[in-house]
């Protein structure tokens, strides 16, 4: 190998290893860009309500989890921005006490029977799929 080759070599492997160190901290970025989430919703200060973006694989789960009071109105809904041509993604409510309150929907009101930590568990069980959860407590 001619001398160069052998710096236009070093040069490609460089400027790969520059890329690669470039890209690593940027991957997991934002809360929900992979199957797998584990993490709260939080509201805006003031605000009664709030929004997760997040992008679920078939076969895997994504867990977004509250707290709130017992009486309070939870209203939730989930749109699907799909990725495929059946792609939707439902979620299944649980209460503190491990009682499921919706199972496999797409939007549910109700008023909360316990103070503590609520889970969303959002699935897609037929395709990949981006979605919206939209969640207000009054």
């Amino acid at each position: 190998m001619t001398a160069s080759a052998t710096a236009t070599r070093k040069a490609a492997v460089a400027m790969i290893a520059i890329a690669a160190a470039l890209f690593i901290p940027l991957a997991g970025a934002g809360a929900a860009n992979a199957s797998g989430v584990n993490a709260e919703i939080k509201f805006a200060l003031g605000t009664d309500h709030g929004a997760v973006d997040g992008y679920i694989n078939r076969g895997y789960s994504d867990t977004w989890y509250f707290d709130a009071r017992a009486g309070q109105r939870l209203s939730t809904d989930i749109t699907s921005h799909y990725t495929s041509a059946s792609g939707t993604a439902v979620y299944t409510l649980t209460s503190p006490d491990g009682q499921q309150l919706a199972i496999d929907t797409t939007g549910t009101q109700l008023y909360l029977p316990a103070t503590g930590t609520y889970y969303l568990t959002i699935t897609s069980p037929q395709h990949d799929a981006s979605y919206t959860l939209n969640l207000q407590i009054d």
